[in-house]
């Protein structure tokens, strides 16, 4: 036995004949890839995989994973933690088995759940989020452990394992509030999981045969975007990771990364913004909107089966020094029920086709004061109330965004080819705006107008960020701001559409010919801000300081800027 109780593997106190790896003929096939040091020169990592017994303070001899100290790449990770599970399982004498998976917002812990689901139907998965004790939530700080009801989850933990039915929680975030509860059977698969930004805290570690950590993802990348936002301070790189580390991710400082060091598998997630490339979302946005039975008739044909109203507020970010009427890079956090989301979005426009990525991350609620403190500004606020219509194929959206005060219609889908069809179909042709929302304010100039009328709502955030936004997201919805600003505000009509507070909403048609004049005059703003923005990017890569991303642009992480408005046929719109 070793100092940490472990019994080595050649001897077992029971007499049994020692735990060992799976045989040959069983192994899970990783691949040559996964090839690694080992005592006897280089042999596959999967092979450094054993199970042996523990023995707990209270006597009880239990299995466990033998630890690997090389940090792993998200892909091995996935497949090493298959090939454990499979270890315990053979080992296990049809014992339920627990997985606890950790790491920090945005790590990559539901996609690395949901992959391991996916290969291992059957599975249990509780987030230890349904497990947050409203009454223990300080400053809105849903990153505090102190939040989560251990004696509930462990109790929950411990009946799962001895084969029992539990009753799991459902907490609501949008209104801090444990709603109800689900029945959760013990798996036929003998295998349960437990993820969360605690979940290899020391009071779950005694029930757990396997834990895995997973760091990186946008975790890093946003320290990364940081440092490349507030390098102009002239501070050395070490005073500015610290700096980061402490404002923008204290709780992960103090208690989030000492439990990762007890990890069996550490994954580290290497996120890439522009990967979503290789499964892009095509989208059409029209200053026009189309009616409910519009956009059902288009999506009968392919079989109509969701429709959705929701409400986000989506907050832009200024960099340090950056003029908010030329700024190509802003940050975007969206506020959704509670959750904070941050967008990776690097849309480029070919024609009037949007092409965006779209890679979100969930966020702990504090990164947004811990970015204002290090100099980020809020430099806009934009509320957005939508209905969609979907099918397996498309989605059709009728968005009203505040500020704006106007309604937009937007078709989105994985096939260019089934858009634009569509936007055919809806009589779209020719209405297209190929810009996002915080491009159409800056095209149209209203960067200082937006930032005057949300100036109560931007004061708002800027004190919840300092102490904590959840009581500020109540506050939004109780108030109800958006559903009528100073008089402009849209509300959903009953007949499904999105009308807006001045009338924007036409469903005959008639107001296209009212707004060709003013989408001549916005075209040629558009073209305007696209010299001004070339000029600003050509100043950038002057200074050096920048590398080159693949379509010429001097800033790696901003989209390309917007080009005048075509038509099908390659000319002007007027």
């Amino acid at each position: 036995m070793d100092a940490n109780g472990r019994i080595s593997p050649t001897a077992s106190p029971s007499g049994k004949p020692p735990l060992a790896s799976t045989p040959a003929d069983r192994r899970l096939s990783i691949g040559s890839d996964l090839a690694g040091e080992g005592s006897g020169g280089k042999r596959l990592i999967k092979d450094q995989l054993s199970v042996v017994e523990t023995r707990a303070p209270d006597g009880e001899v239990k299995l466990e994973m033998t630890s690997i100290d090389e940090q792993l790449s998200f892909d091995k990770g996935f497949f090493l933690t298959i090939r454990a599970i499979q270890l315990l399982k053979q080992n296990a004498h049809d014992r339920p088995i627990l997985v606890g998976i950790a790491g920090p917002s945005g790590a990559g812990k539901t996609v690395f759940c949901q992959k391991i689901q996916d290969f291992m139907p059957g599975i249990a998965v509780l987030s230890m989020d349904m497990y947050n004790d409203a009454s223990m939530l300080l400053d809105g700080n849903f990153d505090d452990p102190r939040l989560t009801d251990y004696d509930l989850l462990n109790k929950n933990l411990s009946d799962l394992k001895a084969g029992k039915t539990i009753e799991a929680p459902i907490y609501d975030f949008k209104t801090s509030t444990r709603v109800g509860s689900r029945t959760v059977e013990c798996p036929a698969s003998k295998v349960i999981i437990v993820e969360g930004i605690y979940a290899l805290s020391d009071r779950l570690r005694p029930l757990q045969d396997l834990r895995v950590s997973i760091s990186g993802g946008v975790h890093f990348d946003l320290v990364k975007r940081v440092m490349r936002d507030i390098d102009r301070s002239g501070q050395q790189p070490e005073d500015i990771i610290h700096q980061i580390s402490e404002t923008v991710y204290p709780m992960y400082k103090a208690f989030i990364e000492p439990d990762l060091r007890s990890a069996h598998l550490k994954v580290y997630n290497s996120f890439n913004p522009f990967a979503g490339f290789q499964d892009p979302t095509y989208i059409l946005k029209s200053d026009e909107v189309v009616d409910e039975a519009m956009a059902r008739e288009v999506l009968s044909s392919d079989g109509f089966k969701h429709e959705e109203e929701t409400e986000v507020t989506d907050i832009y970010l200024l960099p340090p020094g950056d003029d908010p009427e030329t700024c190509t890079s802003w940050l975007r956090m969206r506020n959704r029920d509670g959750h904070y989301t941050l967008m990776f979005e690097e849309t480029v426009c070919d024609g009037d086709v949007m092409i965006s990525p779209r890679i979100n991350f969930e966020v702990g609620v504090r990164i947004l004061g811990g970015l204002m403190a290090l100099g980020y500004e809020v430099g806009a606020i934009m509320k957005r109330r939508s209905k969609s219509w979907s099918d397996e194929l498309l989605t059709i959206k009728v968005d009203w965004i505040e500020g704006l005060d106007r309604s937009y219609t937007q078709i989105q889908g994985k096939v260019r080819a089934a858009v634009e069809e569509a936007g055919t179909k809806l009589g779209l042709d020719g209405t297209y705006v190929p810009h996002s929302f915080i491009e159409q304010v800056q095209l149209e100039r209203m960067t200082d107008e937006l930032r005057e009328m949300t100036a109560e709502m931007k004061d708002k955030f800027v004190t919840a960020a300092r102490r904590g936004m959840h009581e500020m997201s109540k506050s939004f919805n109780k108030n109800g701001f958006g559903h009528g600003h100073g008089g402009h505000g849209g509300a959903l009509g009953h007949g499904g559409a999105l009308s807006g507070g001045h009338g924007h909403h036409h469903p005959n048609g008639s107001y296209r010919a009212g707004r060709a004049d003013e989408r001549g005059a916005r075209a040629a703003r558009s073209e305007s801000l696209t010299r001004l923005q070339d000029t600003v990017r050509k100043r950038r890569t002057q200074s050096g300081s920048r590398e080159f991303n693949e379509w010429g642009d001097g800033d790696p992480l901003s989209p390309r800027p917007p080009s005048r408005p075509q038509s099908r046929n390659g000319n002007a719109r007027p």
